[in-house]
């Protein structure tokens, strides 16, 4: 890809998680009032078990005191999955086909999340401690992304030993 292209890409991830964040706190379209804390935010794909794929990825969220979203806000990362010519089914059935798109989109959320973890939308959520972000493919695959800290820290989950 182009780099005007990936920035372009970039920019609407960021976009992306401002709006979700934005939906997040907003207890008129999540159905929760009083908003719960959030540990743990859930952005998940229908994956290829829909067709053609759901590839926008929803945000579900919980905490110590339950749900406090579902299907929720959401990161349109189509362009890290490739379909095939019938645009019914991805690319390739390859586990690791697969999983080199997860861990592509994964990074460009990461870098998404650095970018707007200092924003207004981000601090007005409210946490139960830090924040797990995990990408999820249903009945595929899922990917741990990070975890801020409310100080707006980022931690990396620990590589995997091969």
């Amino acid at each position: 890809m182009s780099t005007t292209k990936n920035n372009s890409i970039q920019e609407q991830i960021n976009a992306d998680l401002l709006e979700s964040f934005t939906l997040f706190i907003d207890s008129e379209y999540t159905g929760y009032d009083p908003l719960k804390p959030v540990s743990k935010i859930i952005f998940s794909a229908q994956g290829e078990i829909t067709s053609p794929p759901d590839l926008e990825f929803m945000g579900y969220g919980g905490g110590s005191e339950g749900e406090s979203f579902s299907e929720c806000g959401g990161i349109d990362l189509t362009s890290f999955f490739p379909l095939d010519e019938q645009s019914e089914y991805f690319a390739s059935n390859e586990d690791e086909y697969i999983e080199e798109c997860l861990q592509n989109a994964s990074a460009a959320v990461l870098k998404g999340l650095q970018s707007v973890v200092g924003s207004i939308e981000f601090q007005k959520l409210p946490k139960d401690g830090p924040v797990v972000f995990v990408l999820n493919l249903i009945d595929q695959k899922s990917k741990v992304i990070c975890r801020i800290h409310p100080d707006g820290d980022i931690e990396l989950p620990p590589k995997k030993e091969s």
